[in-house]
């Protein structure tokens, strides 16, 4: 009969300490330290504003502030008009390379091209080609007789390029994910419903799009998240003019900090960002959740 002392079940904990450590310097006391300018009055301009303690007055300024809102309200059309427009393209796309092995094998690569180029230089990119003077697209436009002048100087087209812009960069992502779900979808509904006699779109319609539905919220999360933080492409195409015309949230609350040096009142709008984001996110979260439970 062997004896001996019983060992405590080996844990790993500690080896989380480094990443907990380099979450709270990165993202934890960064967060801490916004969240304690919101209620602070901080002004490098404005020596009268040097950080005394107003409570809520910042939020009551950013929530009653027009431009704020009308920030807002760009940051809304931007996604309400880009996230569609890329779901649909993206699907059809996955489709047509899922249903053609030889199409997929030479064309996937060539597509996703535009996703893995840097957000700045994409913005290069569209400010170069978009200019009617020297740029491939503004030159072809203006011959047209479609454009006058440069077209993210134009009040009416400078966001609407600015959304096709992104279109053309981030429908590759949902490509990417897309094809990859249909792969992976299993074989044997498929064949059940083509035994029962069901047509292409039946079993699209109660197939594939009841599969993918996981699929759909994780793509929807993730470019709502990304396009909801837009920022550098829009900064290098126009820094948020002409005028305020492409001045999306992020970009007001860049000009608030940076440019006017109101550290106060840009903390406040970041906060209020993040908590939208947060929102958003955690109802996505839970449809997710309540979805996986009723399955």
């Amino acid at each position: 009969m062997q004896t001996g002392v019983r060992k405590a079940p080996y844990k790993g904990y500690q080896w989380l300490w480094p990443a907990l450590i380099l979450i709270a310097v990165i993202e934890l006391i960064p967060f801490i330290v916004m969240l304690v300018y919101s209620v602070r009055a901080i002004n490098f301009l404005d020596i009268s504003a040097s950080g005394q303690f107003v409570g809520l007055d910042n939020y009551r300024q950013a929530l009653n502030d027009p431009e704020f809102g009308s920030s807002i309200a760009k940051l809304s059309k931007v996604i309400v008009t880009a996230l569609p427009i890329q779901f649909a393209l993206g699907l059809l796309v996955a489709l047509a390379l899922t249903a053609h092995q030889t199409l997929r094998k030479y064309l996937l690569p060539i597509i996703i091209i535009p996703m893995i180029i840097s957000p700045v230089v994409v913005g290069l990119i569209g400010s170069l080609n978009l200019n009617a003077d020297f740029g491939l697209i503004g030159i072809t436009l203006k011959k047209l007789g479609l454009v006058e002048k440069t077209i993210l100087g134009d009040y009416n087209l400078a966001l609407p390029a600015i959304i096709i812009i992104d279109i053309w960069q981030w429908t590759p992502f949902l490509i990417l994910i897309f094809t990859a779900g249909l792969l992976s979808l299993p074989k044997e509904p498929y064949e059940a419903a083509y035994v029962d006699g069901a047509s292409t779109w039946q079993v699209f319609v109660r197939v594939t799009l009841p599969l993918m539905q996981p699929i759909f919220l994780i793509a929807l999360l993730l470019r709502f998240t990304d396009l909801f933080k837009i920022f550098d492409t829009i900064f290098i195409m126009t820094e948020g003019g002409p005028g305020s015309v492409t001045e999306v949230s992020n970009i007001f609350a860049y000009r608030v900090n940076f440019r006017f040096w109101n550290l106060g009142y840009g903390a406040t709008l970041v906060t209020l960002l993040y908590i939208v984001s947060f929102l958003v996110c955690f109802a996505f979260v839970k449809i997710a959740t309540m979805r996986e439970a009723r399955r």
